[in-house]
C-alpha cells in the first residue's frame, strides 16, 4: 500500500521511515518534506521523495497523489494547526487518499482550553468530518520535551517555576509513539479508532523537579506561582505571551499562552490519562519516565557540572 509520510525528514517522521522500511518495500513510500535534500539518501533506495509544506498548501495536493493511506504528523506551529492540518486533509481527499493516520495529543475533548489541546480537537473534527477513514493517535507528552528543555532549564538556575499545582500528566517516550504509529501504519483494523499512546504511570511537575534534583545532584527549588505570576515570569525571560508563528527559544516554538493554558488544565486533570493501548499495538509495555532519565543520567550529570562551576 502507497504511505504519504509528512513531516518525513523531521524527528517523528524520520523515525517512522526507518522503521517503516523494515515492513514495507522503499517504493511503497511517499516521503514529503520542506526540504527533500535532506532525504537524499532514502530517495536513492528508492522511496519517493517529494516537497510539501503545510505553509504552502498548494504543495500539498501534488504530494498526495497516489497515496492510499497517510500519516499526518501533526504541525509544530501552537495556534496555526486547524488551518495546517485541514489544507492537507483536504488536498489528501482530493489526491485520492482512503485511510489517514494523525498524530494528535492525550486530552484533547472538547473544552480543553490549552492551545495544544484547541489546535488537535479542531484537527479530529475535520477529520472526521472528511468523510476518510482515520485513525487518531493521541500521543502523551514526549518526555524528551521536559528532558531537553524543563529539566537542564531547573539544572542550570537551581528553580523549577510552575502554575500547575500537583496536576498530573503522562509522560511517553517519543519511541512508544513512532512505533505505535508504524504498528497503525503496517497492520489492519484501525480504521475510524482512537488510541491514547502514553506511558505506564502519570507525574506532577513537582515530581519532575525532585527526579531532576535525585538524578544531577543538583538542588531543584519548586516556585509555585498563579497564572498572573508566571506571565511575569515568563515575560522575564523573553517568551512571547501569544503564539508568534516565527519564534523559538533554544529550539523549542513557546508561547506564554500555550504553556501557562497546559498547566491549568493539568491542574484540573485534563492530562492525568492512563491507557493500555502502546501494549495492545505494540506488544510491549511504554518505558516509564524514570527508566528514560537513567539512560541519559550522564546528560544530567554533565549539566549539573556545569552550573556547579559556572
Amino acid at each position: 500500500m502507497k504511505t504519504l509520510i509528512t513531516g518525513a525528514s523531521g524527528n517523528f517522521g524520520s523515525m517512522t521511515v526507518e522503521r517503516l522500511l523494515k515492513r514495507m518495500r522503499p517504493t511503497d513510500l511517499i516521503l514529503m518534506t520542506r526540504k527533500p535534500e535532506k532525504l537524499a539518501a532514502l530517495a536513492k533506495l528508492g522511496c519517493e521523495v517529494r516537497f510539501g509544506d503545510f505553509d504552502h498548501p498548494e504543495s500539498l495536493l501534488p504530494a498526495a497523489r497516489g497515496a492510499e493511506q497517510m500519516l499526518l504528523i501533526s504541525g509544530h506551529k501552537v495556534g496555526h494547526r486547524i488551518k495546517q492540518h485541514g489544507d492537507a486533509i483536504a488536498a489528501a481527499k482530493q489526491a485520492g487518499v482512503r485511510h489517514i493516520v494523525y498524530t494528535s495529543y492525550f486530552g484533547s475533548d472538547a473544552g480543553n482550553t490549552a492551545l495544544v489541546c484547541i489546535d488537535h480537537h479542531g484537527t479530529e473534527k475535520l477529520l472526521k468530518a472528511s468523510g476518510l477513514d482515520y485513525t487518531i493517535l493521541r500521543d502523551g507528552m514526549y518526555a524528551d520535551s521536559i528532558f531537553n528543555a524543563a529539566m537542564p532549564a531547573a539544572i542550570a538556575t537551581g528553580k523549577w517555576h510552575m502554575c500547575a499545582g500537583d496536576g498530573k500528566v503522562n509522560l511517553v517516550d517519543r519511541v512508544d509513539c513512532v512505533d505505535s504509529a508504524v504498528a497503525v501504519l503496517s497492520s489492519a483494523g484501525h480504521a475510524n479508532k482512537t488510541y491514547n499512546i502514553v506511558g505506564p504511570e502519570l507525574w506532577s511537575f513537582p515530581q519532575m523537579a525532585a527526579l531532576t534534583a535525585e538524578l544531577s545532584g543538583r538542588p531543584v527549588q519548586v516556585i509555585q506561582l498563579s497564572e498572573e505570576k508566571m506571565y511575569e515570569f515568563l515575560d522575564s525571560v523573553g517568551i512571547p505571551r501569544t503564539a508568534v508563528k516565527e519564534f523559538n527559544v533554544g529550539g523549542f516554538e513557546w508561547c506564554s499562552d500555550d504553556m501557562i493554558s497546559y498547566e491549568r488544565e493539568t491542574r484540573n486533570g485534563r492530562f492525568a490519562v492512563l491507557s493500555d493501548d502502546v501494549e495492545r499495538l505494540t506488544g510491549r509495555k511504554p518505558k516509564d519516565f524514570r527508566t528514560f532519565c537513567l539512560e541519559r543520567i550522564e546528560v544530567l550529570r554533565d549539566l549539573a557540572a556545569k552550573a556547579a562551576t559556572g
